[in-house]
């Protein structure tokens, strides 16, 4: 009986959450769903290639609610961007879960895209990836197969001398594909 109060509560919890993010900021005249930053990050495995910008998605493999129709979406409008902004762009999947087969992630996330990456770490990297994105995950109450967790998506720019950072944060799905494609071109072109 405990264990089912404890669940409802966080289903209410998470139900109550999501009103007020998606509500409370049209009260307060602030729009979270396009955050503009410049916080530093000393990740190894971010921008680790040639490309000057990428887009981070944190998930898990087989993620049905919330991953596949994200990636799903990202995929289709990566086709529609030039070459050129193309070998500037990556986009990396961070599994949030422990996979038996370590390949898993990354061919979850080329299913979507054959330029997407998918990378797992180890549970200590995981953990400090996702405290540097402010990355909320845990197992789900519902169902032990799945994992809750939080649906941003991250835009990180390179510098020319290779320092990386978090530029934007896009909170809201549908993503404002206009808004992301224009936040790339400004930042190509800093």
């Amino acid at each position: 009986m405990k264990k089912k109060i404890t669940a409802l509560l966080v289903i209410l919890f998470v139900i109550v959450s999501s009103i007020l993010i998606v509500v409370l900021p049209s009260f307060l005249g602030k729009d979270i769903s396009h955050i503009r930053l410049t916080q530093e990050l000393s990740l190894k495995r971010i921008l680790d290639k040639e490309q000057d910008l990428e887009l981070v998605f944190f998930g898990y493999a087989g993620c049905r609610n919330i991953c596949t129709p994200r990636l799903e979406e990202l995929g289709q409008w990566y086709k529609t961007l030039s070459l050129q902004t193309q070998a500037h762009l990556g986009l990396k999947f961070f599994d949030l879960s422990i996979p038996k087969d370590n390949t898993l992630p990354d061919n979850f996330a080329k299913a979507f895209h054959e330029d997407f990456e998918g990378v797992h770490l180890p549970r200590k990297d995981l953990l400090h990836y996702t405290r540097e994105f402010s990355v909320y995950f845990s197992p789900s109450l519902i169902d032990e197969y799945e994992i809750d967790h939080s649906t941003h998506l991250y835009l990180v720019k390179k510098d020319t001398n290779g320092k990386k950072y978090l530029r934007f944060i896009y909170t809201n799905f549908p993503y404002d594909l206009i808004q992301i494609n224009t936040d790339i071109q400004t930042l190509l072109n800093e």
